[in-house]
Order: structure tokens, then C-alpha cells, then sequence
């Protein structure tokens, strides 16, 4: 079966019973890469990468997932250590039979599609509860936002481990709608940015705990770092109104833990 049959397979599926829009990008997301895989039996990929590719929340991702298992769309075999990849496979018809059964002269057709991948799955008779976590398993991402801070930002001190509050932190940014890409481009800013890197007149630098606090983060994103902006800032002229000075205050100063920034 190639990949258009399979798609035209589903759109029928679709049309008679119901499945999540999460669930209907999931399904044409693994399509895909299936087809870049060459269509092997089985093919990996991490959570990270394809809640990413999806443009959703990790934990969105892992319910439409268990969705498409429910409905004995695909199957996967989850990873049980941390950072490895989970094992997906496509189910779909592999064989179509035709049956005879003679009654006096009369031949009874009857045509059944069947797939033994399936016929396995329902005899496992699992609940789709036992595939939903309890909770979102967010050890990807801090592997992989780790492993983006230290190949970034050689010119801060190495992240060697992530400690409880630390993976609070990335959890809570997490949550409130940051992605891992945001991660990368707000290190990719710090790295590039001479104030954050200790070039100023304070002696001060940014650490990893004071870039991933969210206001902090959220300034360095904004750009409110980078090095035109800094210089335009000192080049100011004498005389500046109240209103520059508060500017300025709310653009260096910071009110969480990861530290105050000189202004």
C-alpha cells in the first residue's frame, strides 16, 4: 500500500468516525516521516521532535498519539530510558481475501480487509488510559535545551546539571507557550550580545539560571539586549527625562530569581 492509498484510506476512516484535529495531524506527521524513513516497518523519533514539527505542546502531542493507538491507527513502543526515541509503526490493511461458501448453487462473496498488526493489537485489549501519563514527561526537552545551551554559548560557564529548580524553571516556560526553538534563539541572542556576556561596567554576566527566568527571558527575546540597542543606550545625552530613565530601569532591571541586572 503506498502513500496515497493510505491517505485516501484514512480520509475515508475520517468521515465515518470521529478523530481530534490533533489526531489528524499527528497521523499525516508520521506519514510523513515514514515516507522520508523509506517506509521501514518500524522508524524513531523523540517527542520533542514531533510535537515540534507539529506545532503543539508536548503533552497535547502525547494525547493525540494515544488517540490514533485507540483507534488502531499506529502502534509505538515508548522509550523507557531518558533521551531515547520512541518506536512508531503504521497500521494498515496488508491483505484482502475473498471467501466462498457453496450453499446448494449459490456462492456467497464475502470480502474482508484485515491487518494481523490490528488483529495483535486488540488482543492486547490495553484502555487508552494506560497510554496517557499522568503527567507530561518533559526529559526531552531539558536533555535537549541543555544540550543547545552548552553547544551555543561557549562564552558562558558550561551547564553541567540541571537541578530540580532548574527543570522548574524550562517546565514553567514550557507551559506558559515557549517552545524549545524559543530556547535556542534566546541563547543564540545571549551569545551574541557583549552586555550579557560581562562587557560592561559592572563586571556582570548572564548565567543560564538568569536567562531562562521568565521576565529575563522574555527580554532577551524581545532583543532589549542586543548591541546596537545597548550602545544607543550609553551614547544617550545628558538631560534625559524621568520617562527615559524608568525605560532604561524596566529594561535592565529584573524581579525574579535568576539574579538583578546592573542598569
Amino acid at each position: 500500500m503506498n502513500y496515497i492509498e493510505l491517505l485516501n484510506l484514512f480520509y475515508e476512516r475520517i468521515q465515518c468516525s470521529r478523530v481530534s484535529n490533533n489526531g489528524q495531524l499527528l497521523y499525516y506527521t508520521l506519514l510523513a516521516i515514514n515516507n522520508k524513513s523509506s517506509w521501514s516497518d518500524w522508524f524513531s523519533r523523540t517527542n520533542v521532535s514531533i510535537s515540534g514539527m507539529m506545532g503543539i505542546s508536548e503533552k497535547a502531542f502525547m494525547n493525540a498519539r494515544a488517540e490514533l493507538k485507540q483507534l488502531g491507527l499506529i502502534d509505538f513502543i515508548p522509550s523507557k530510558k531518558r533521551g531515547e526515541c520512541t518506536k512508531y509503526h503504521i497500521l494498515y490493511p496488508t491483505n484482502s481475501s475473498t471467501k466462498y461458501s457453496t450453499n446448494d448453487s449459490t456462492k456467497e462473496v464475502q470480502t474482508t480487509v484485515q491487518s494481523t498488526d490490528i488483529n495483535k493489537l486488540k488482543q492486547k485489549q490495553k484502555s487508552i488510559s494506560d497510554d496517557i501519563p499522568e503527567k507530561t514527561d518533559f526529559s526531552d526537552q531539558y536533555t535537549t535545551i541543555q544540550d543547545l545551551y552548552n553547544s551555543v554559548c561557549g562564552s558562558y560557564p558550561r551547564l553541567v546539571k540541571l537541578s530540580e529548580a532548574r527543570k522548574r524553571a524550562i517546565r514553567a516556560r514550557l507551559n506558559t507557550g515557549y517552545t524549545v526553538d524559543d530556547f535556542r534563539r534566546l541563547f543564540e541572542t545571549a551569545e551574541q550580545s557583549d552586555f550579557l556576556k560581562g562587557k560592561n561596567n559592572r563586571n556582570w554576566r548572564a548565567t543560564f539560571d538568569w536567562l531562562i527566568s521568565d521576565a529575563n527571558m522574555a527580554k532577551v527575546l524581545d532583543g532589549n539586549y542586543e548591541n546596537r540597542k545597548r550602545e544607543a543606550m550609553a551614547d544617550a545625552p545628558e538631560g534625559r527625562s524621568a520617562a527615559d530613565y524608568y525605560r532604561q530601569y524596566m529594561c535592565n532591571g529584573d524581579s525574579e530569581a535568576g539574579g538583578t541586572v546592573p542598569g
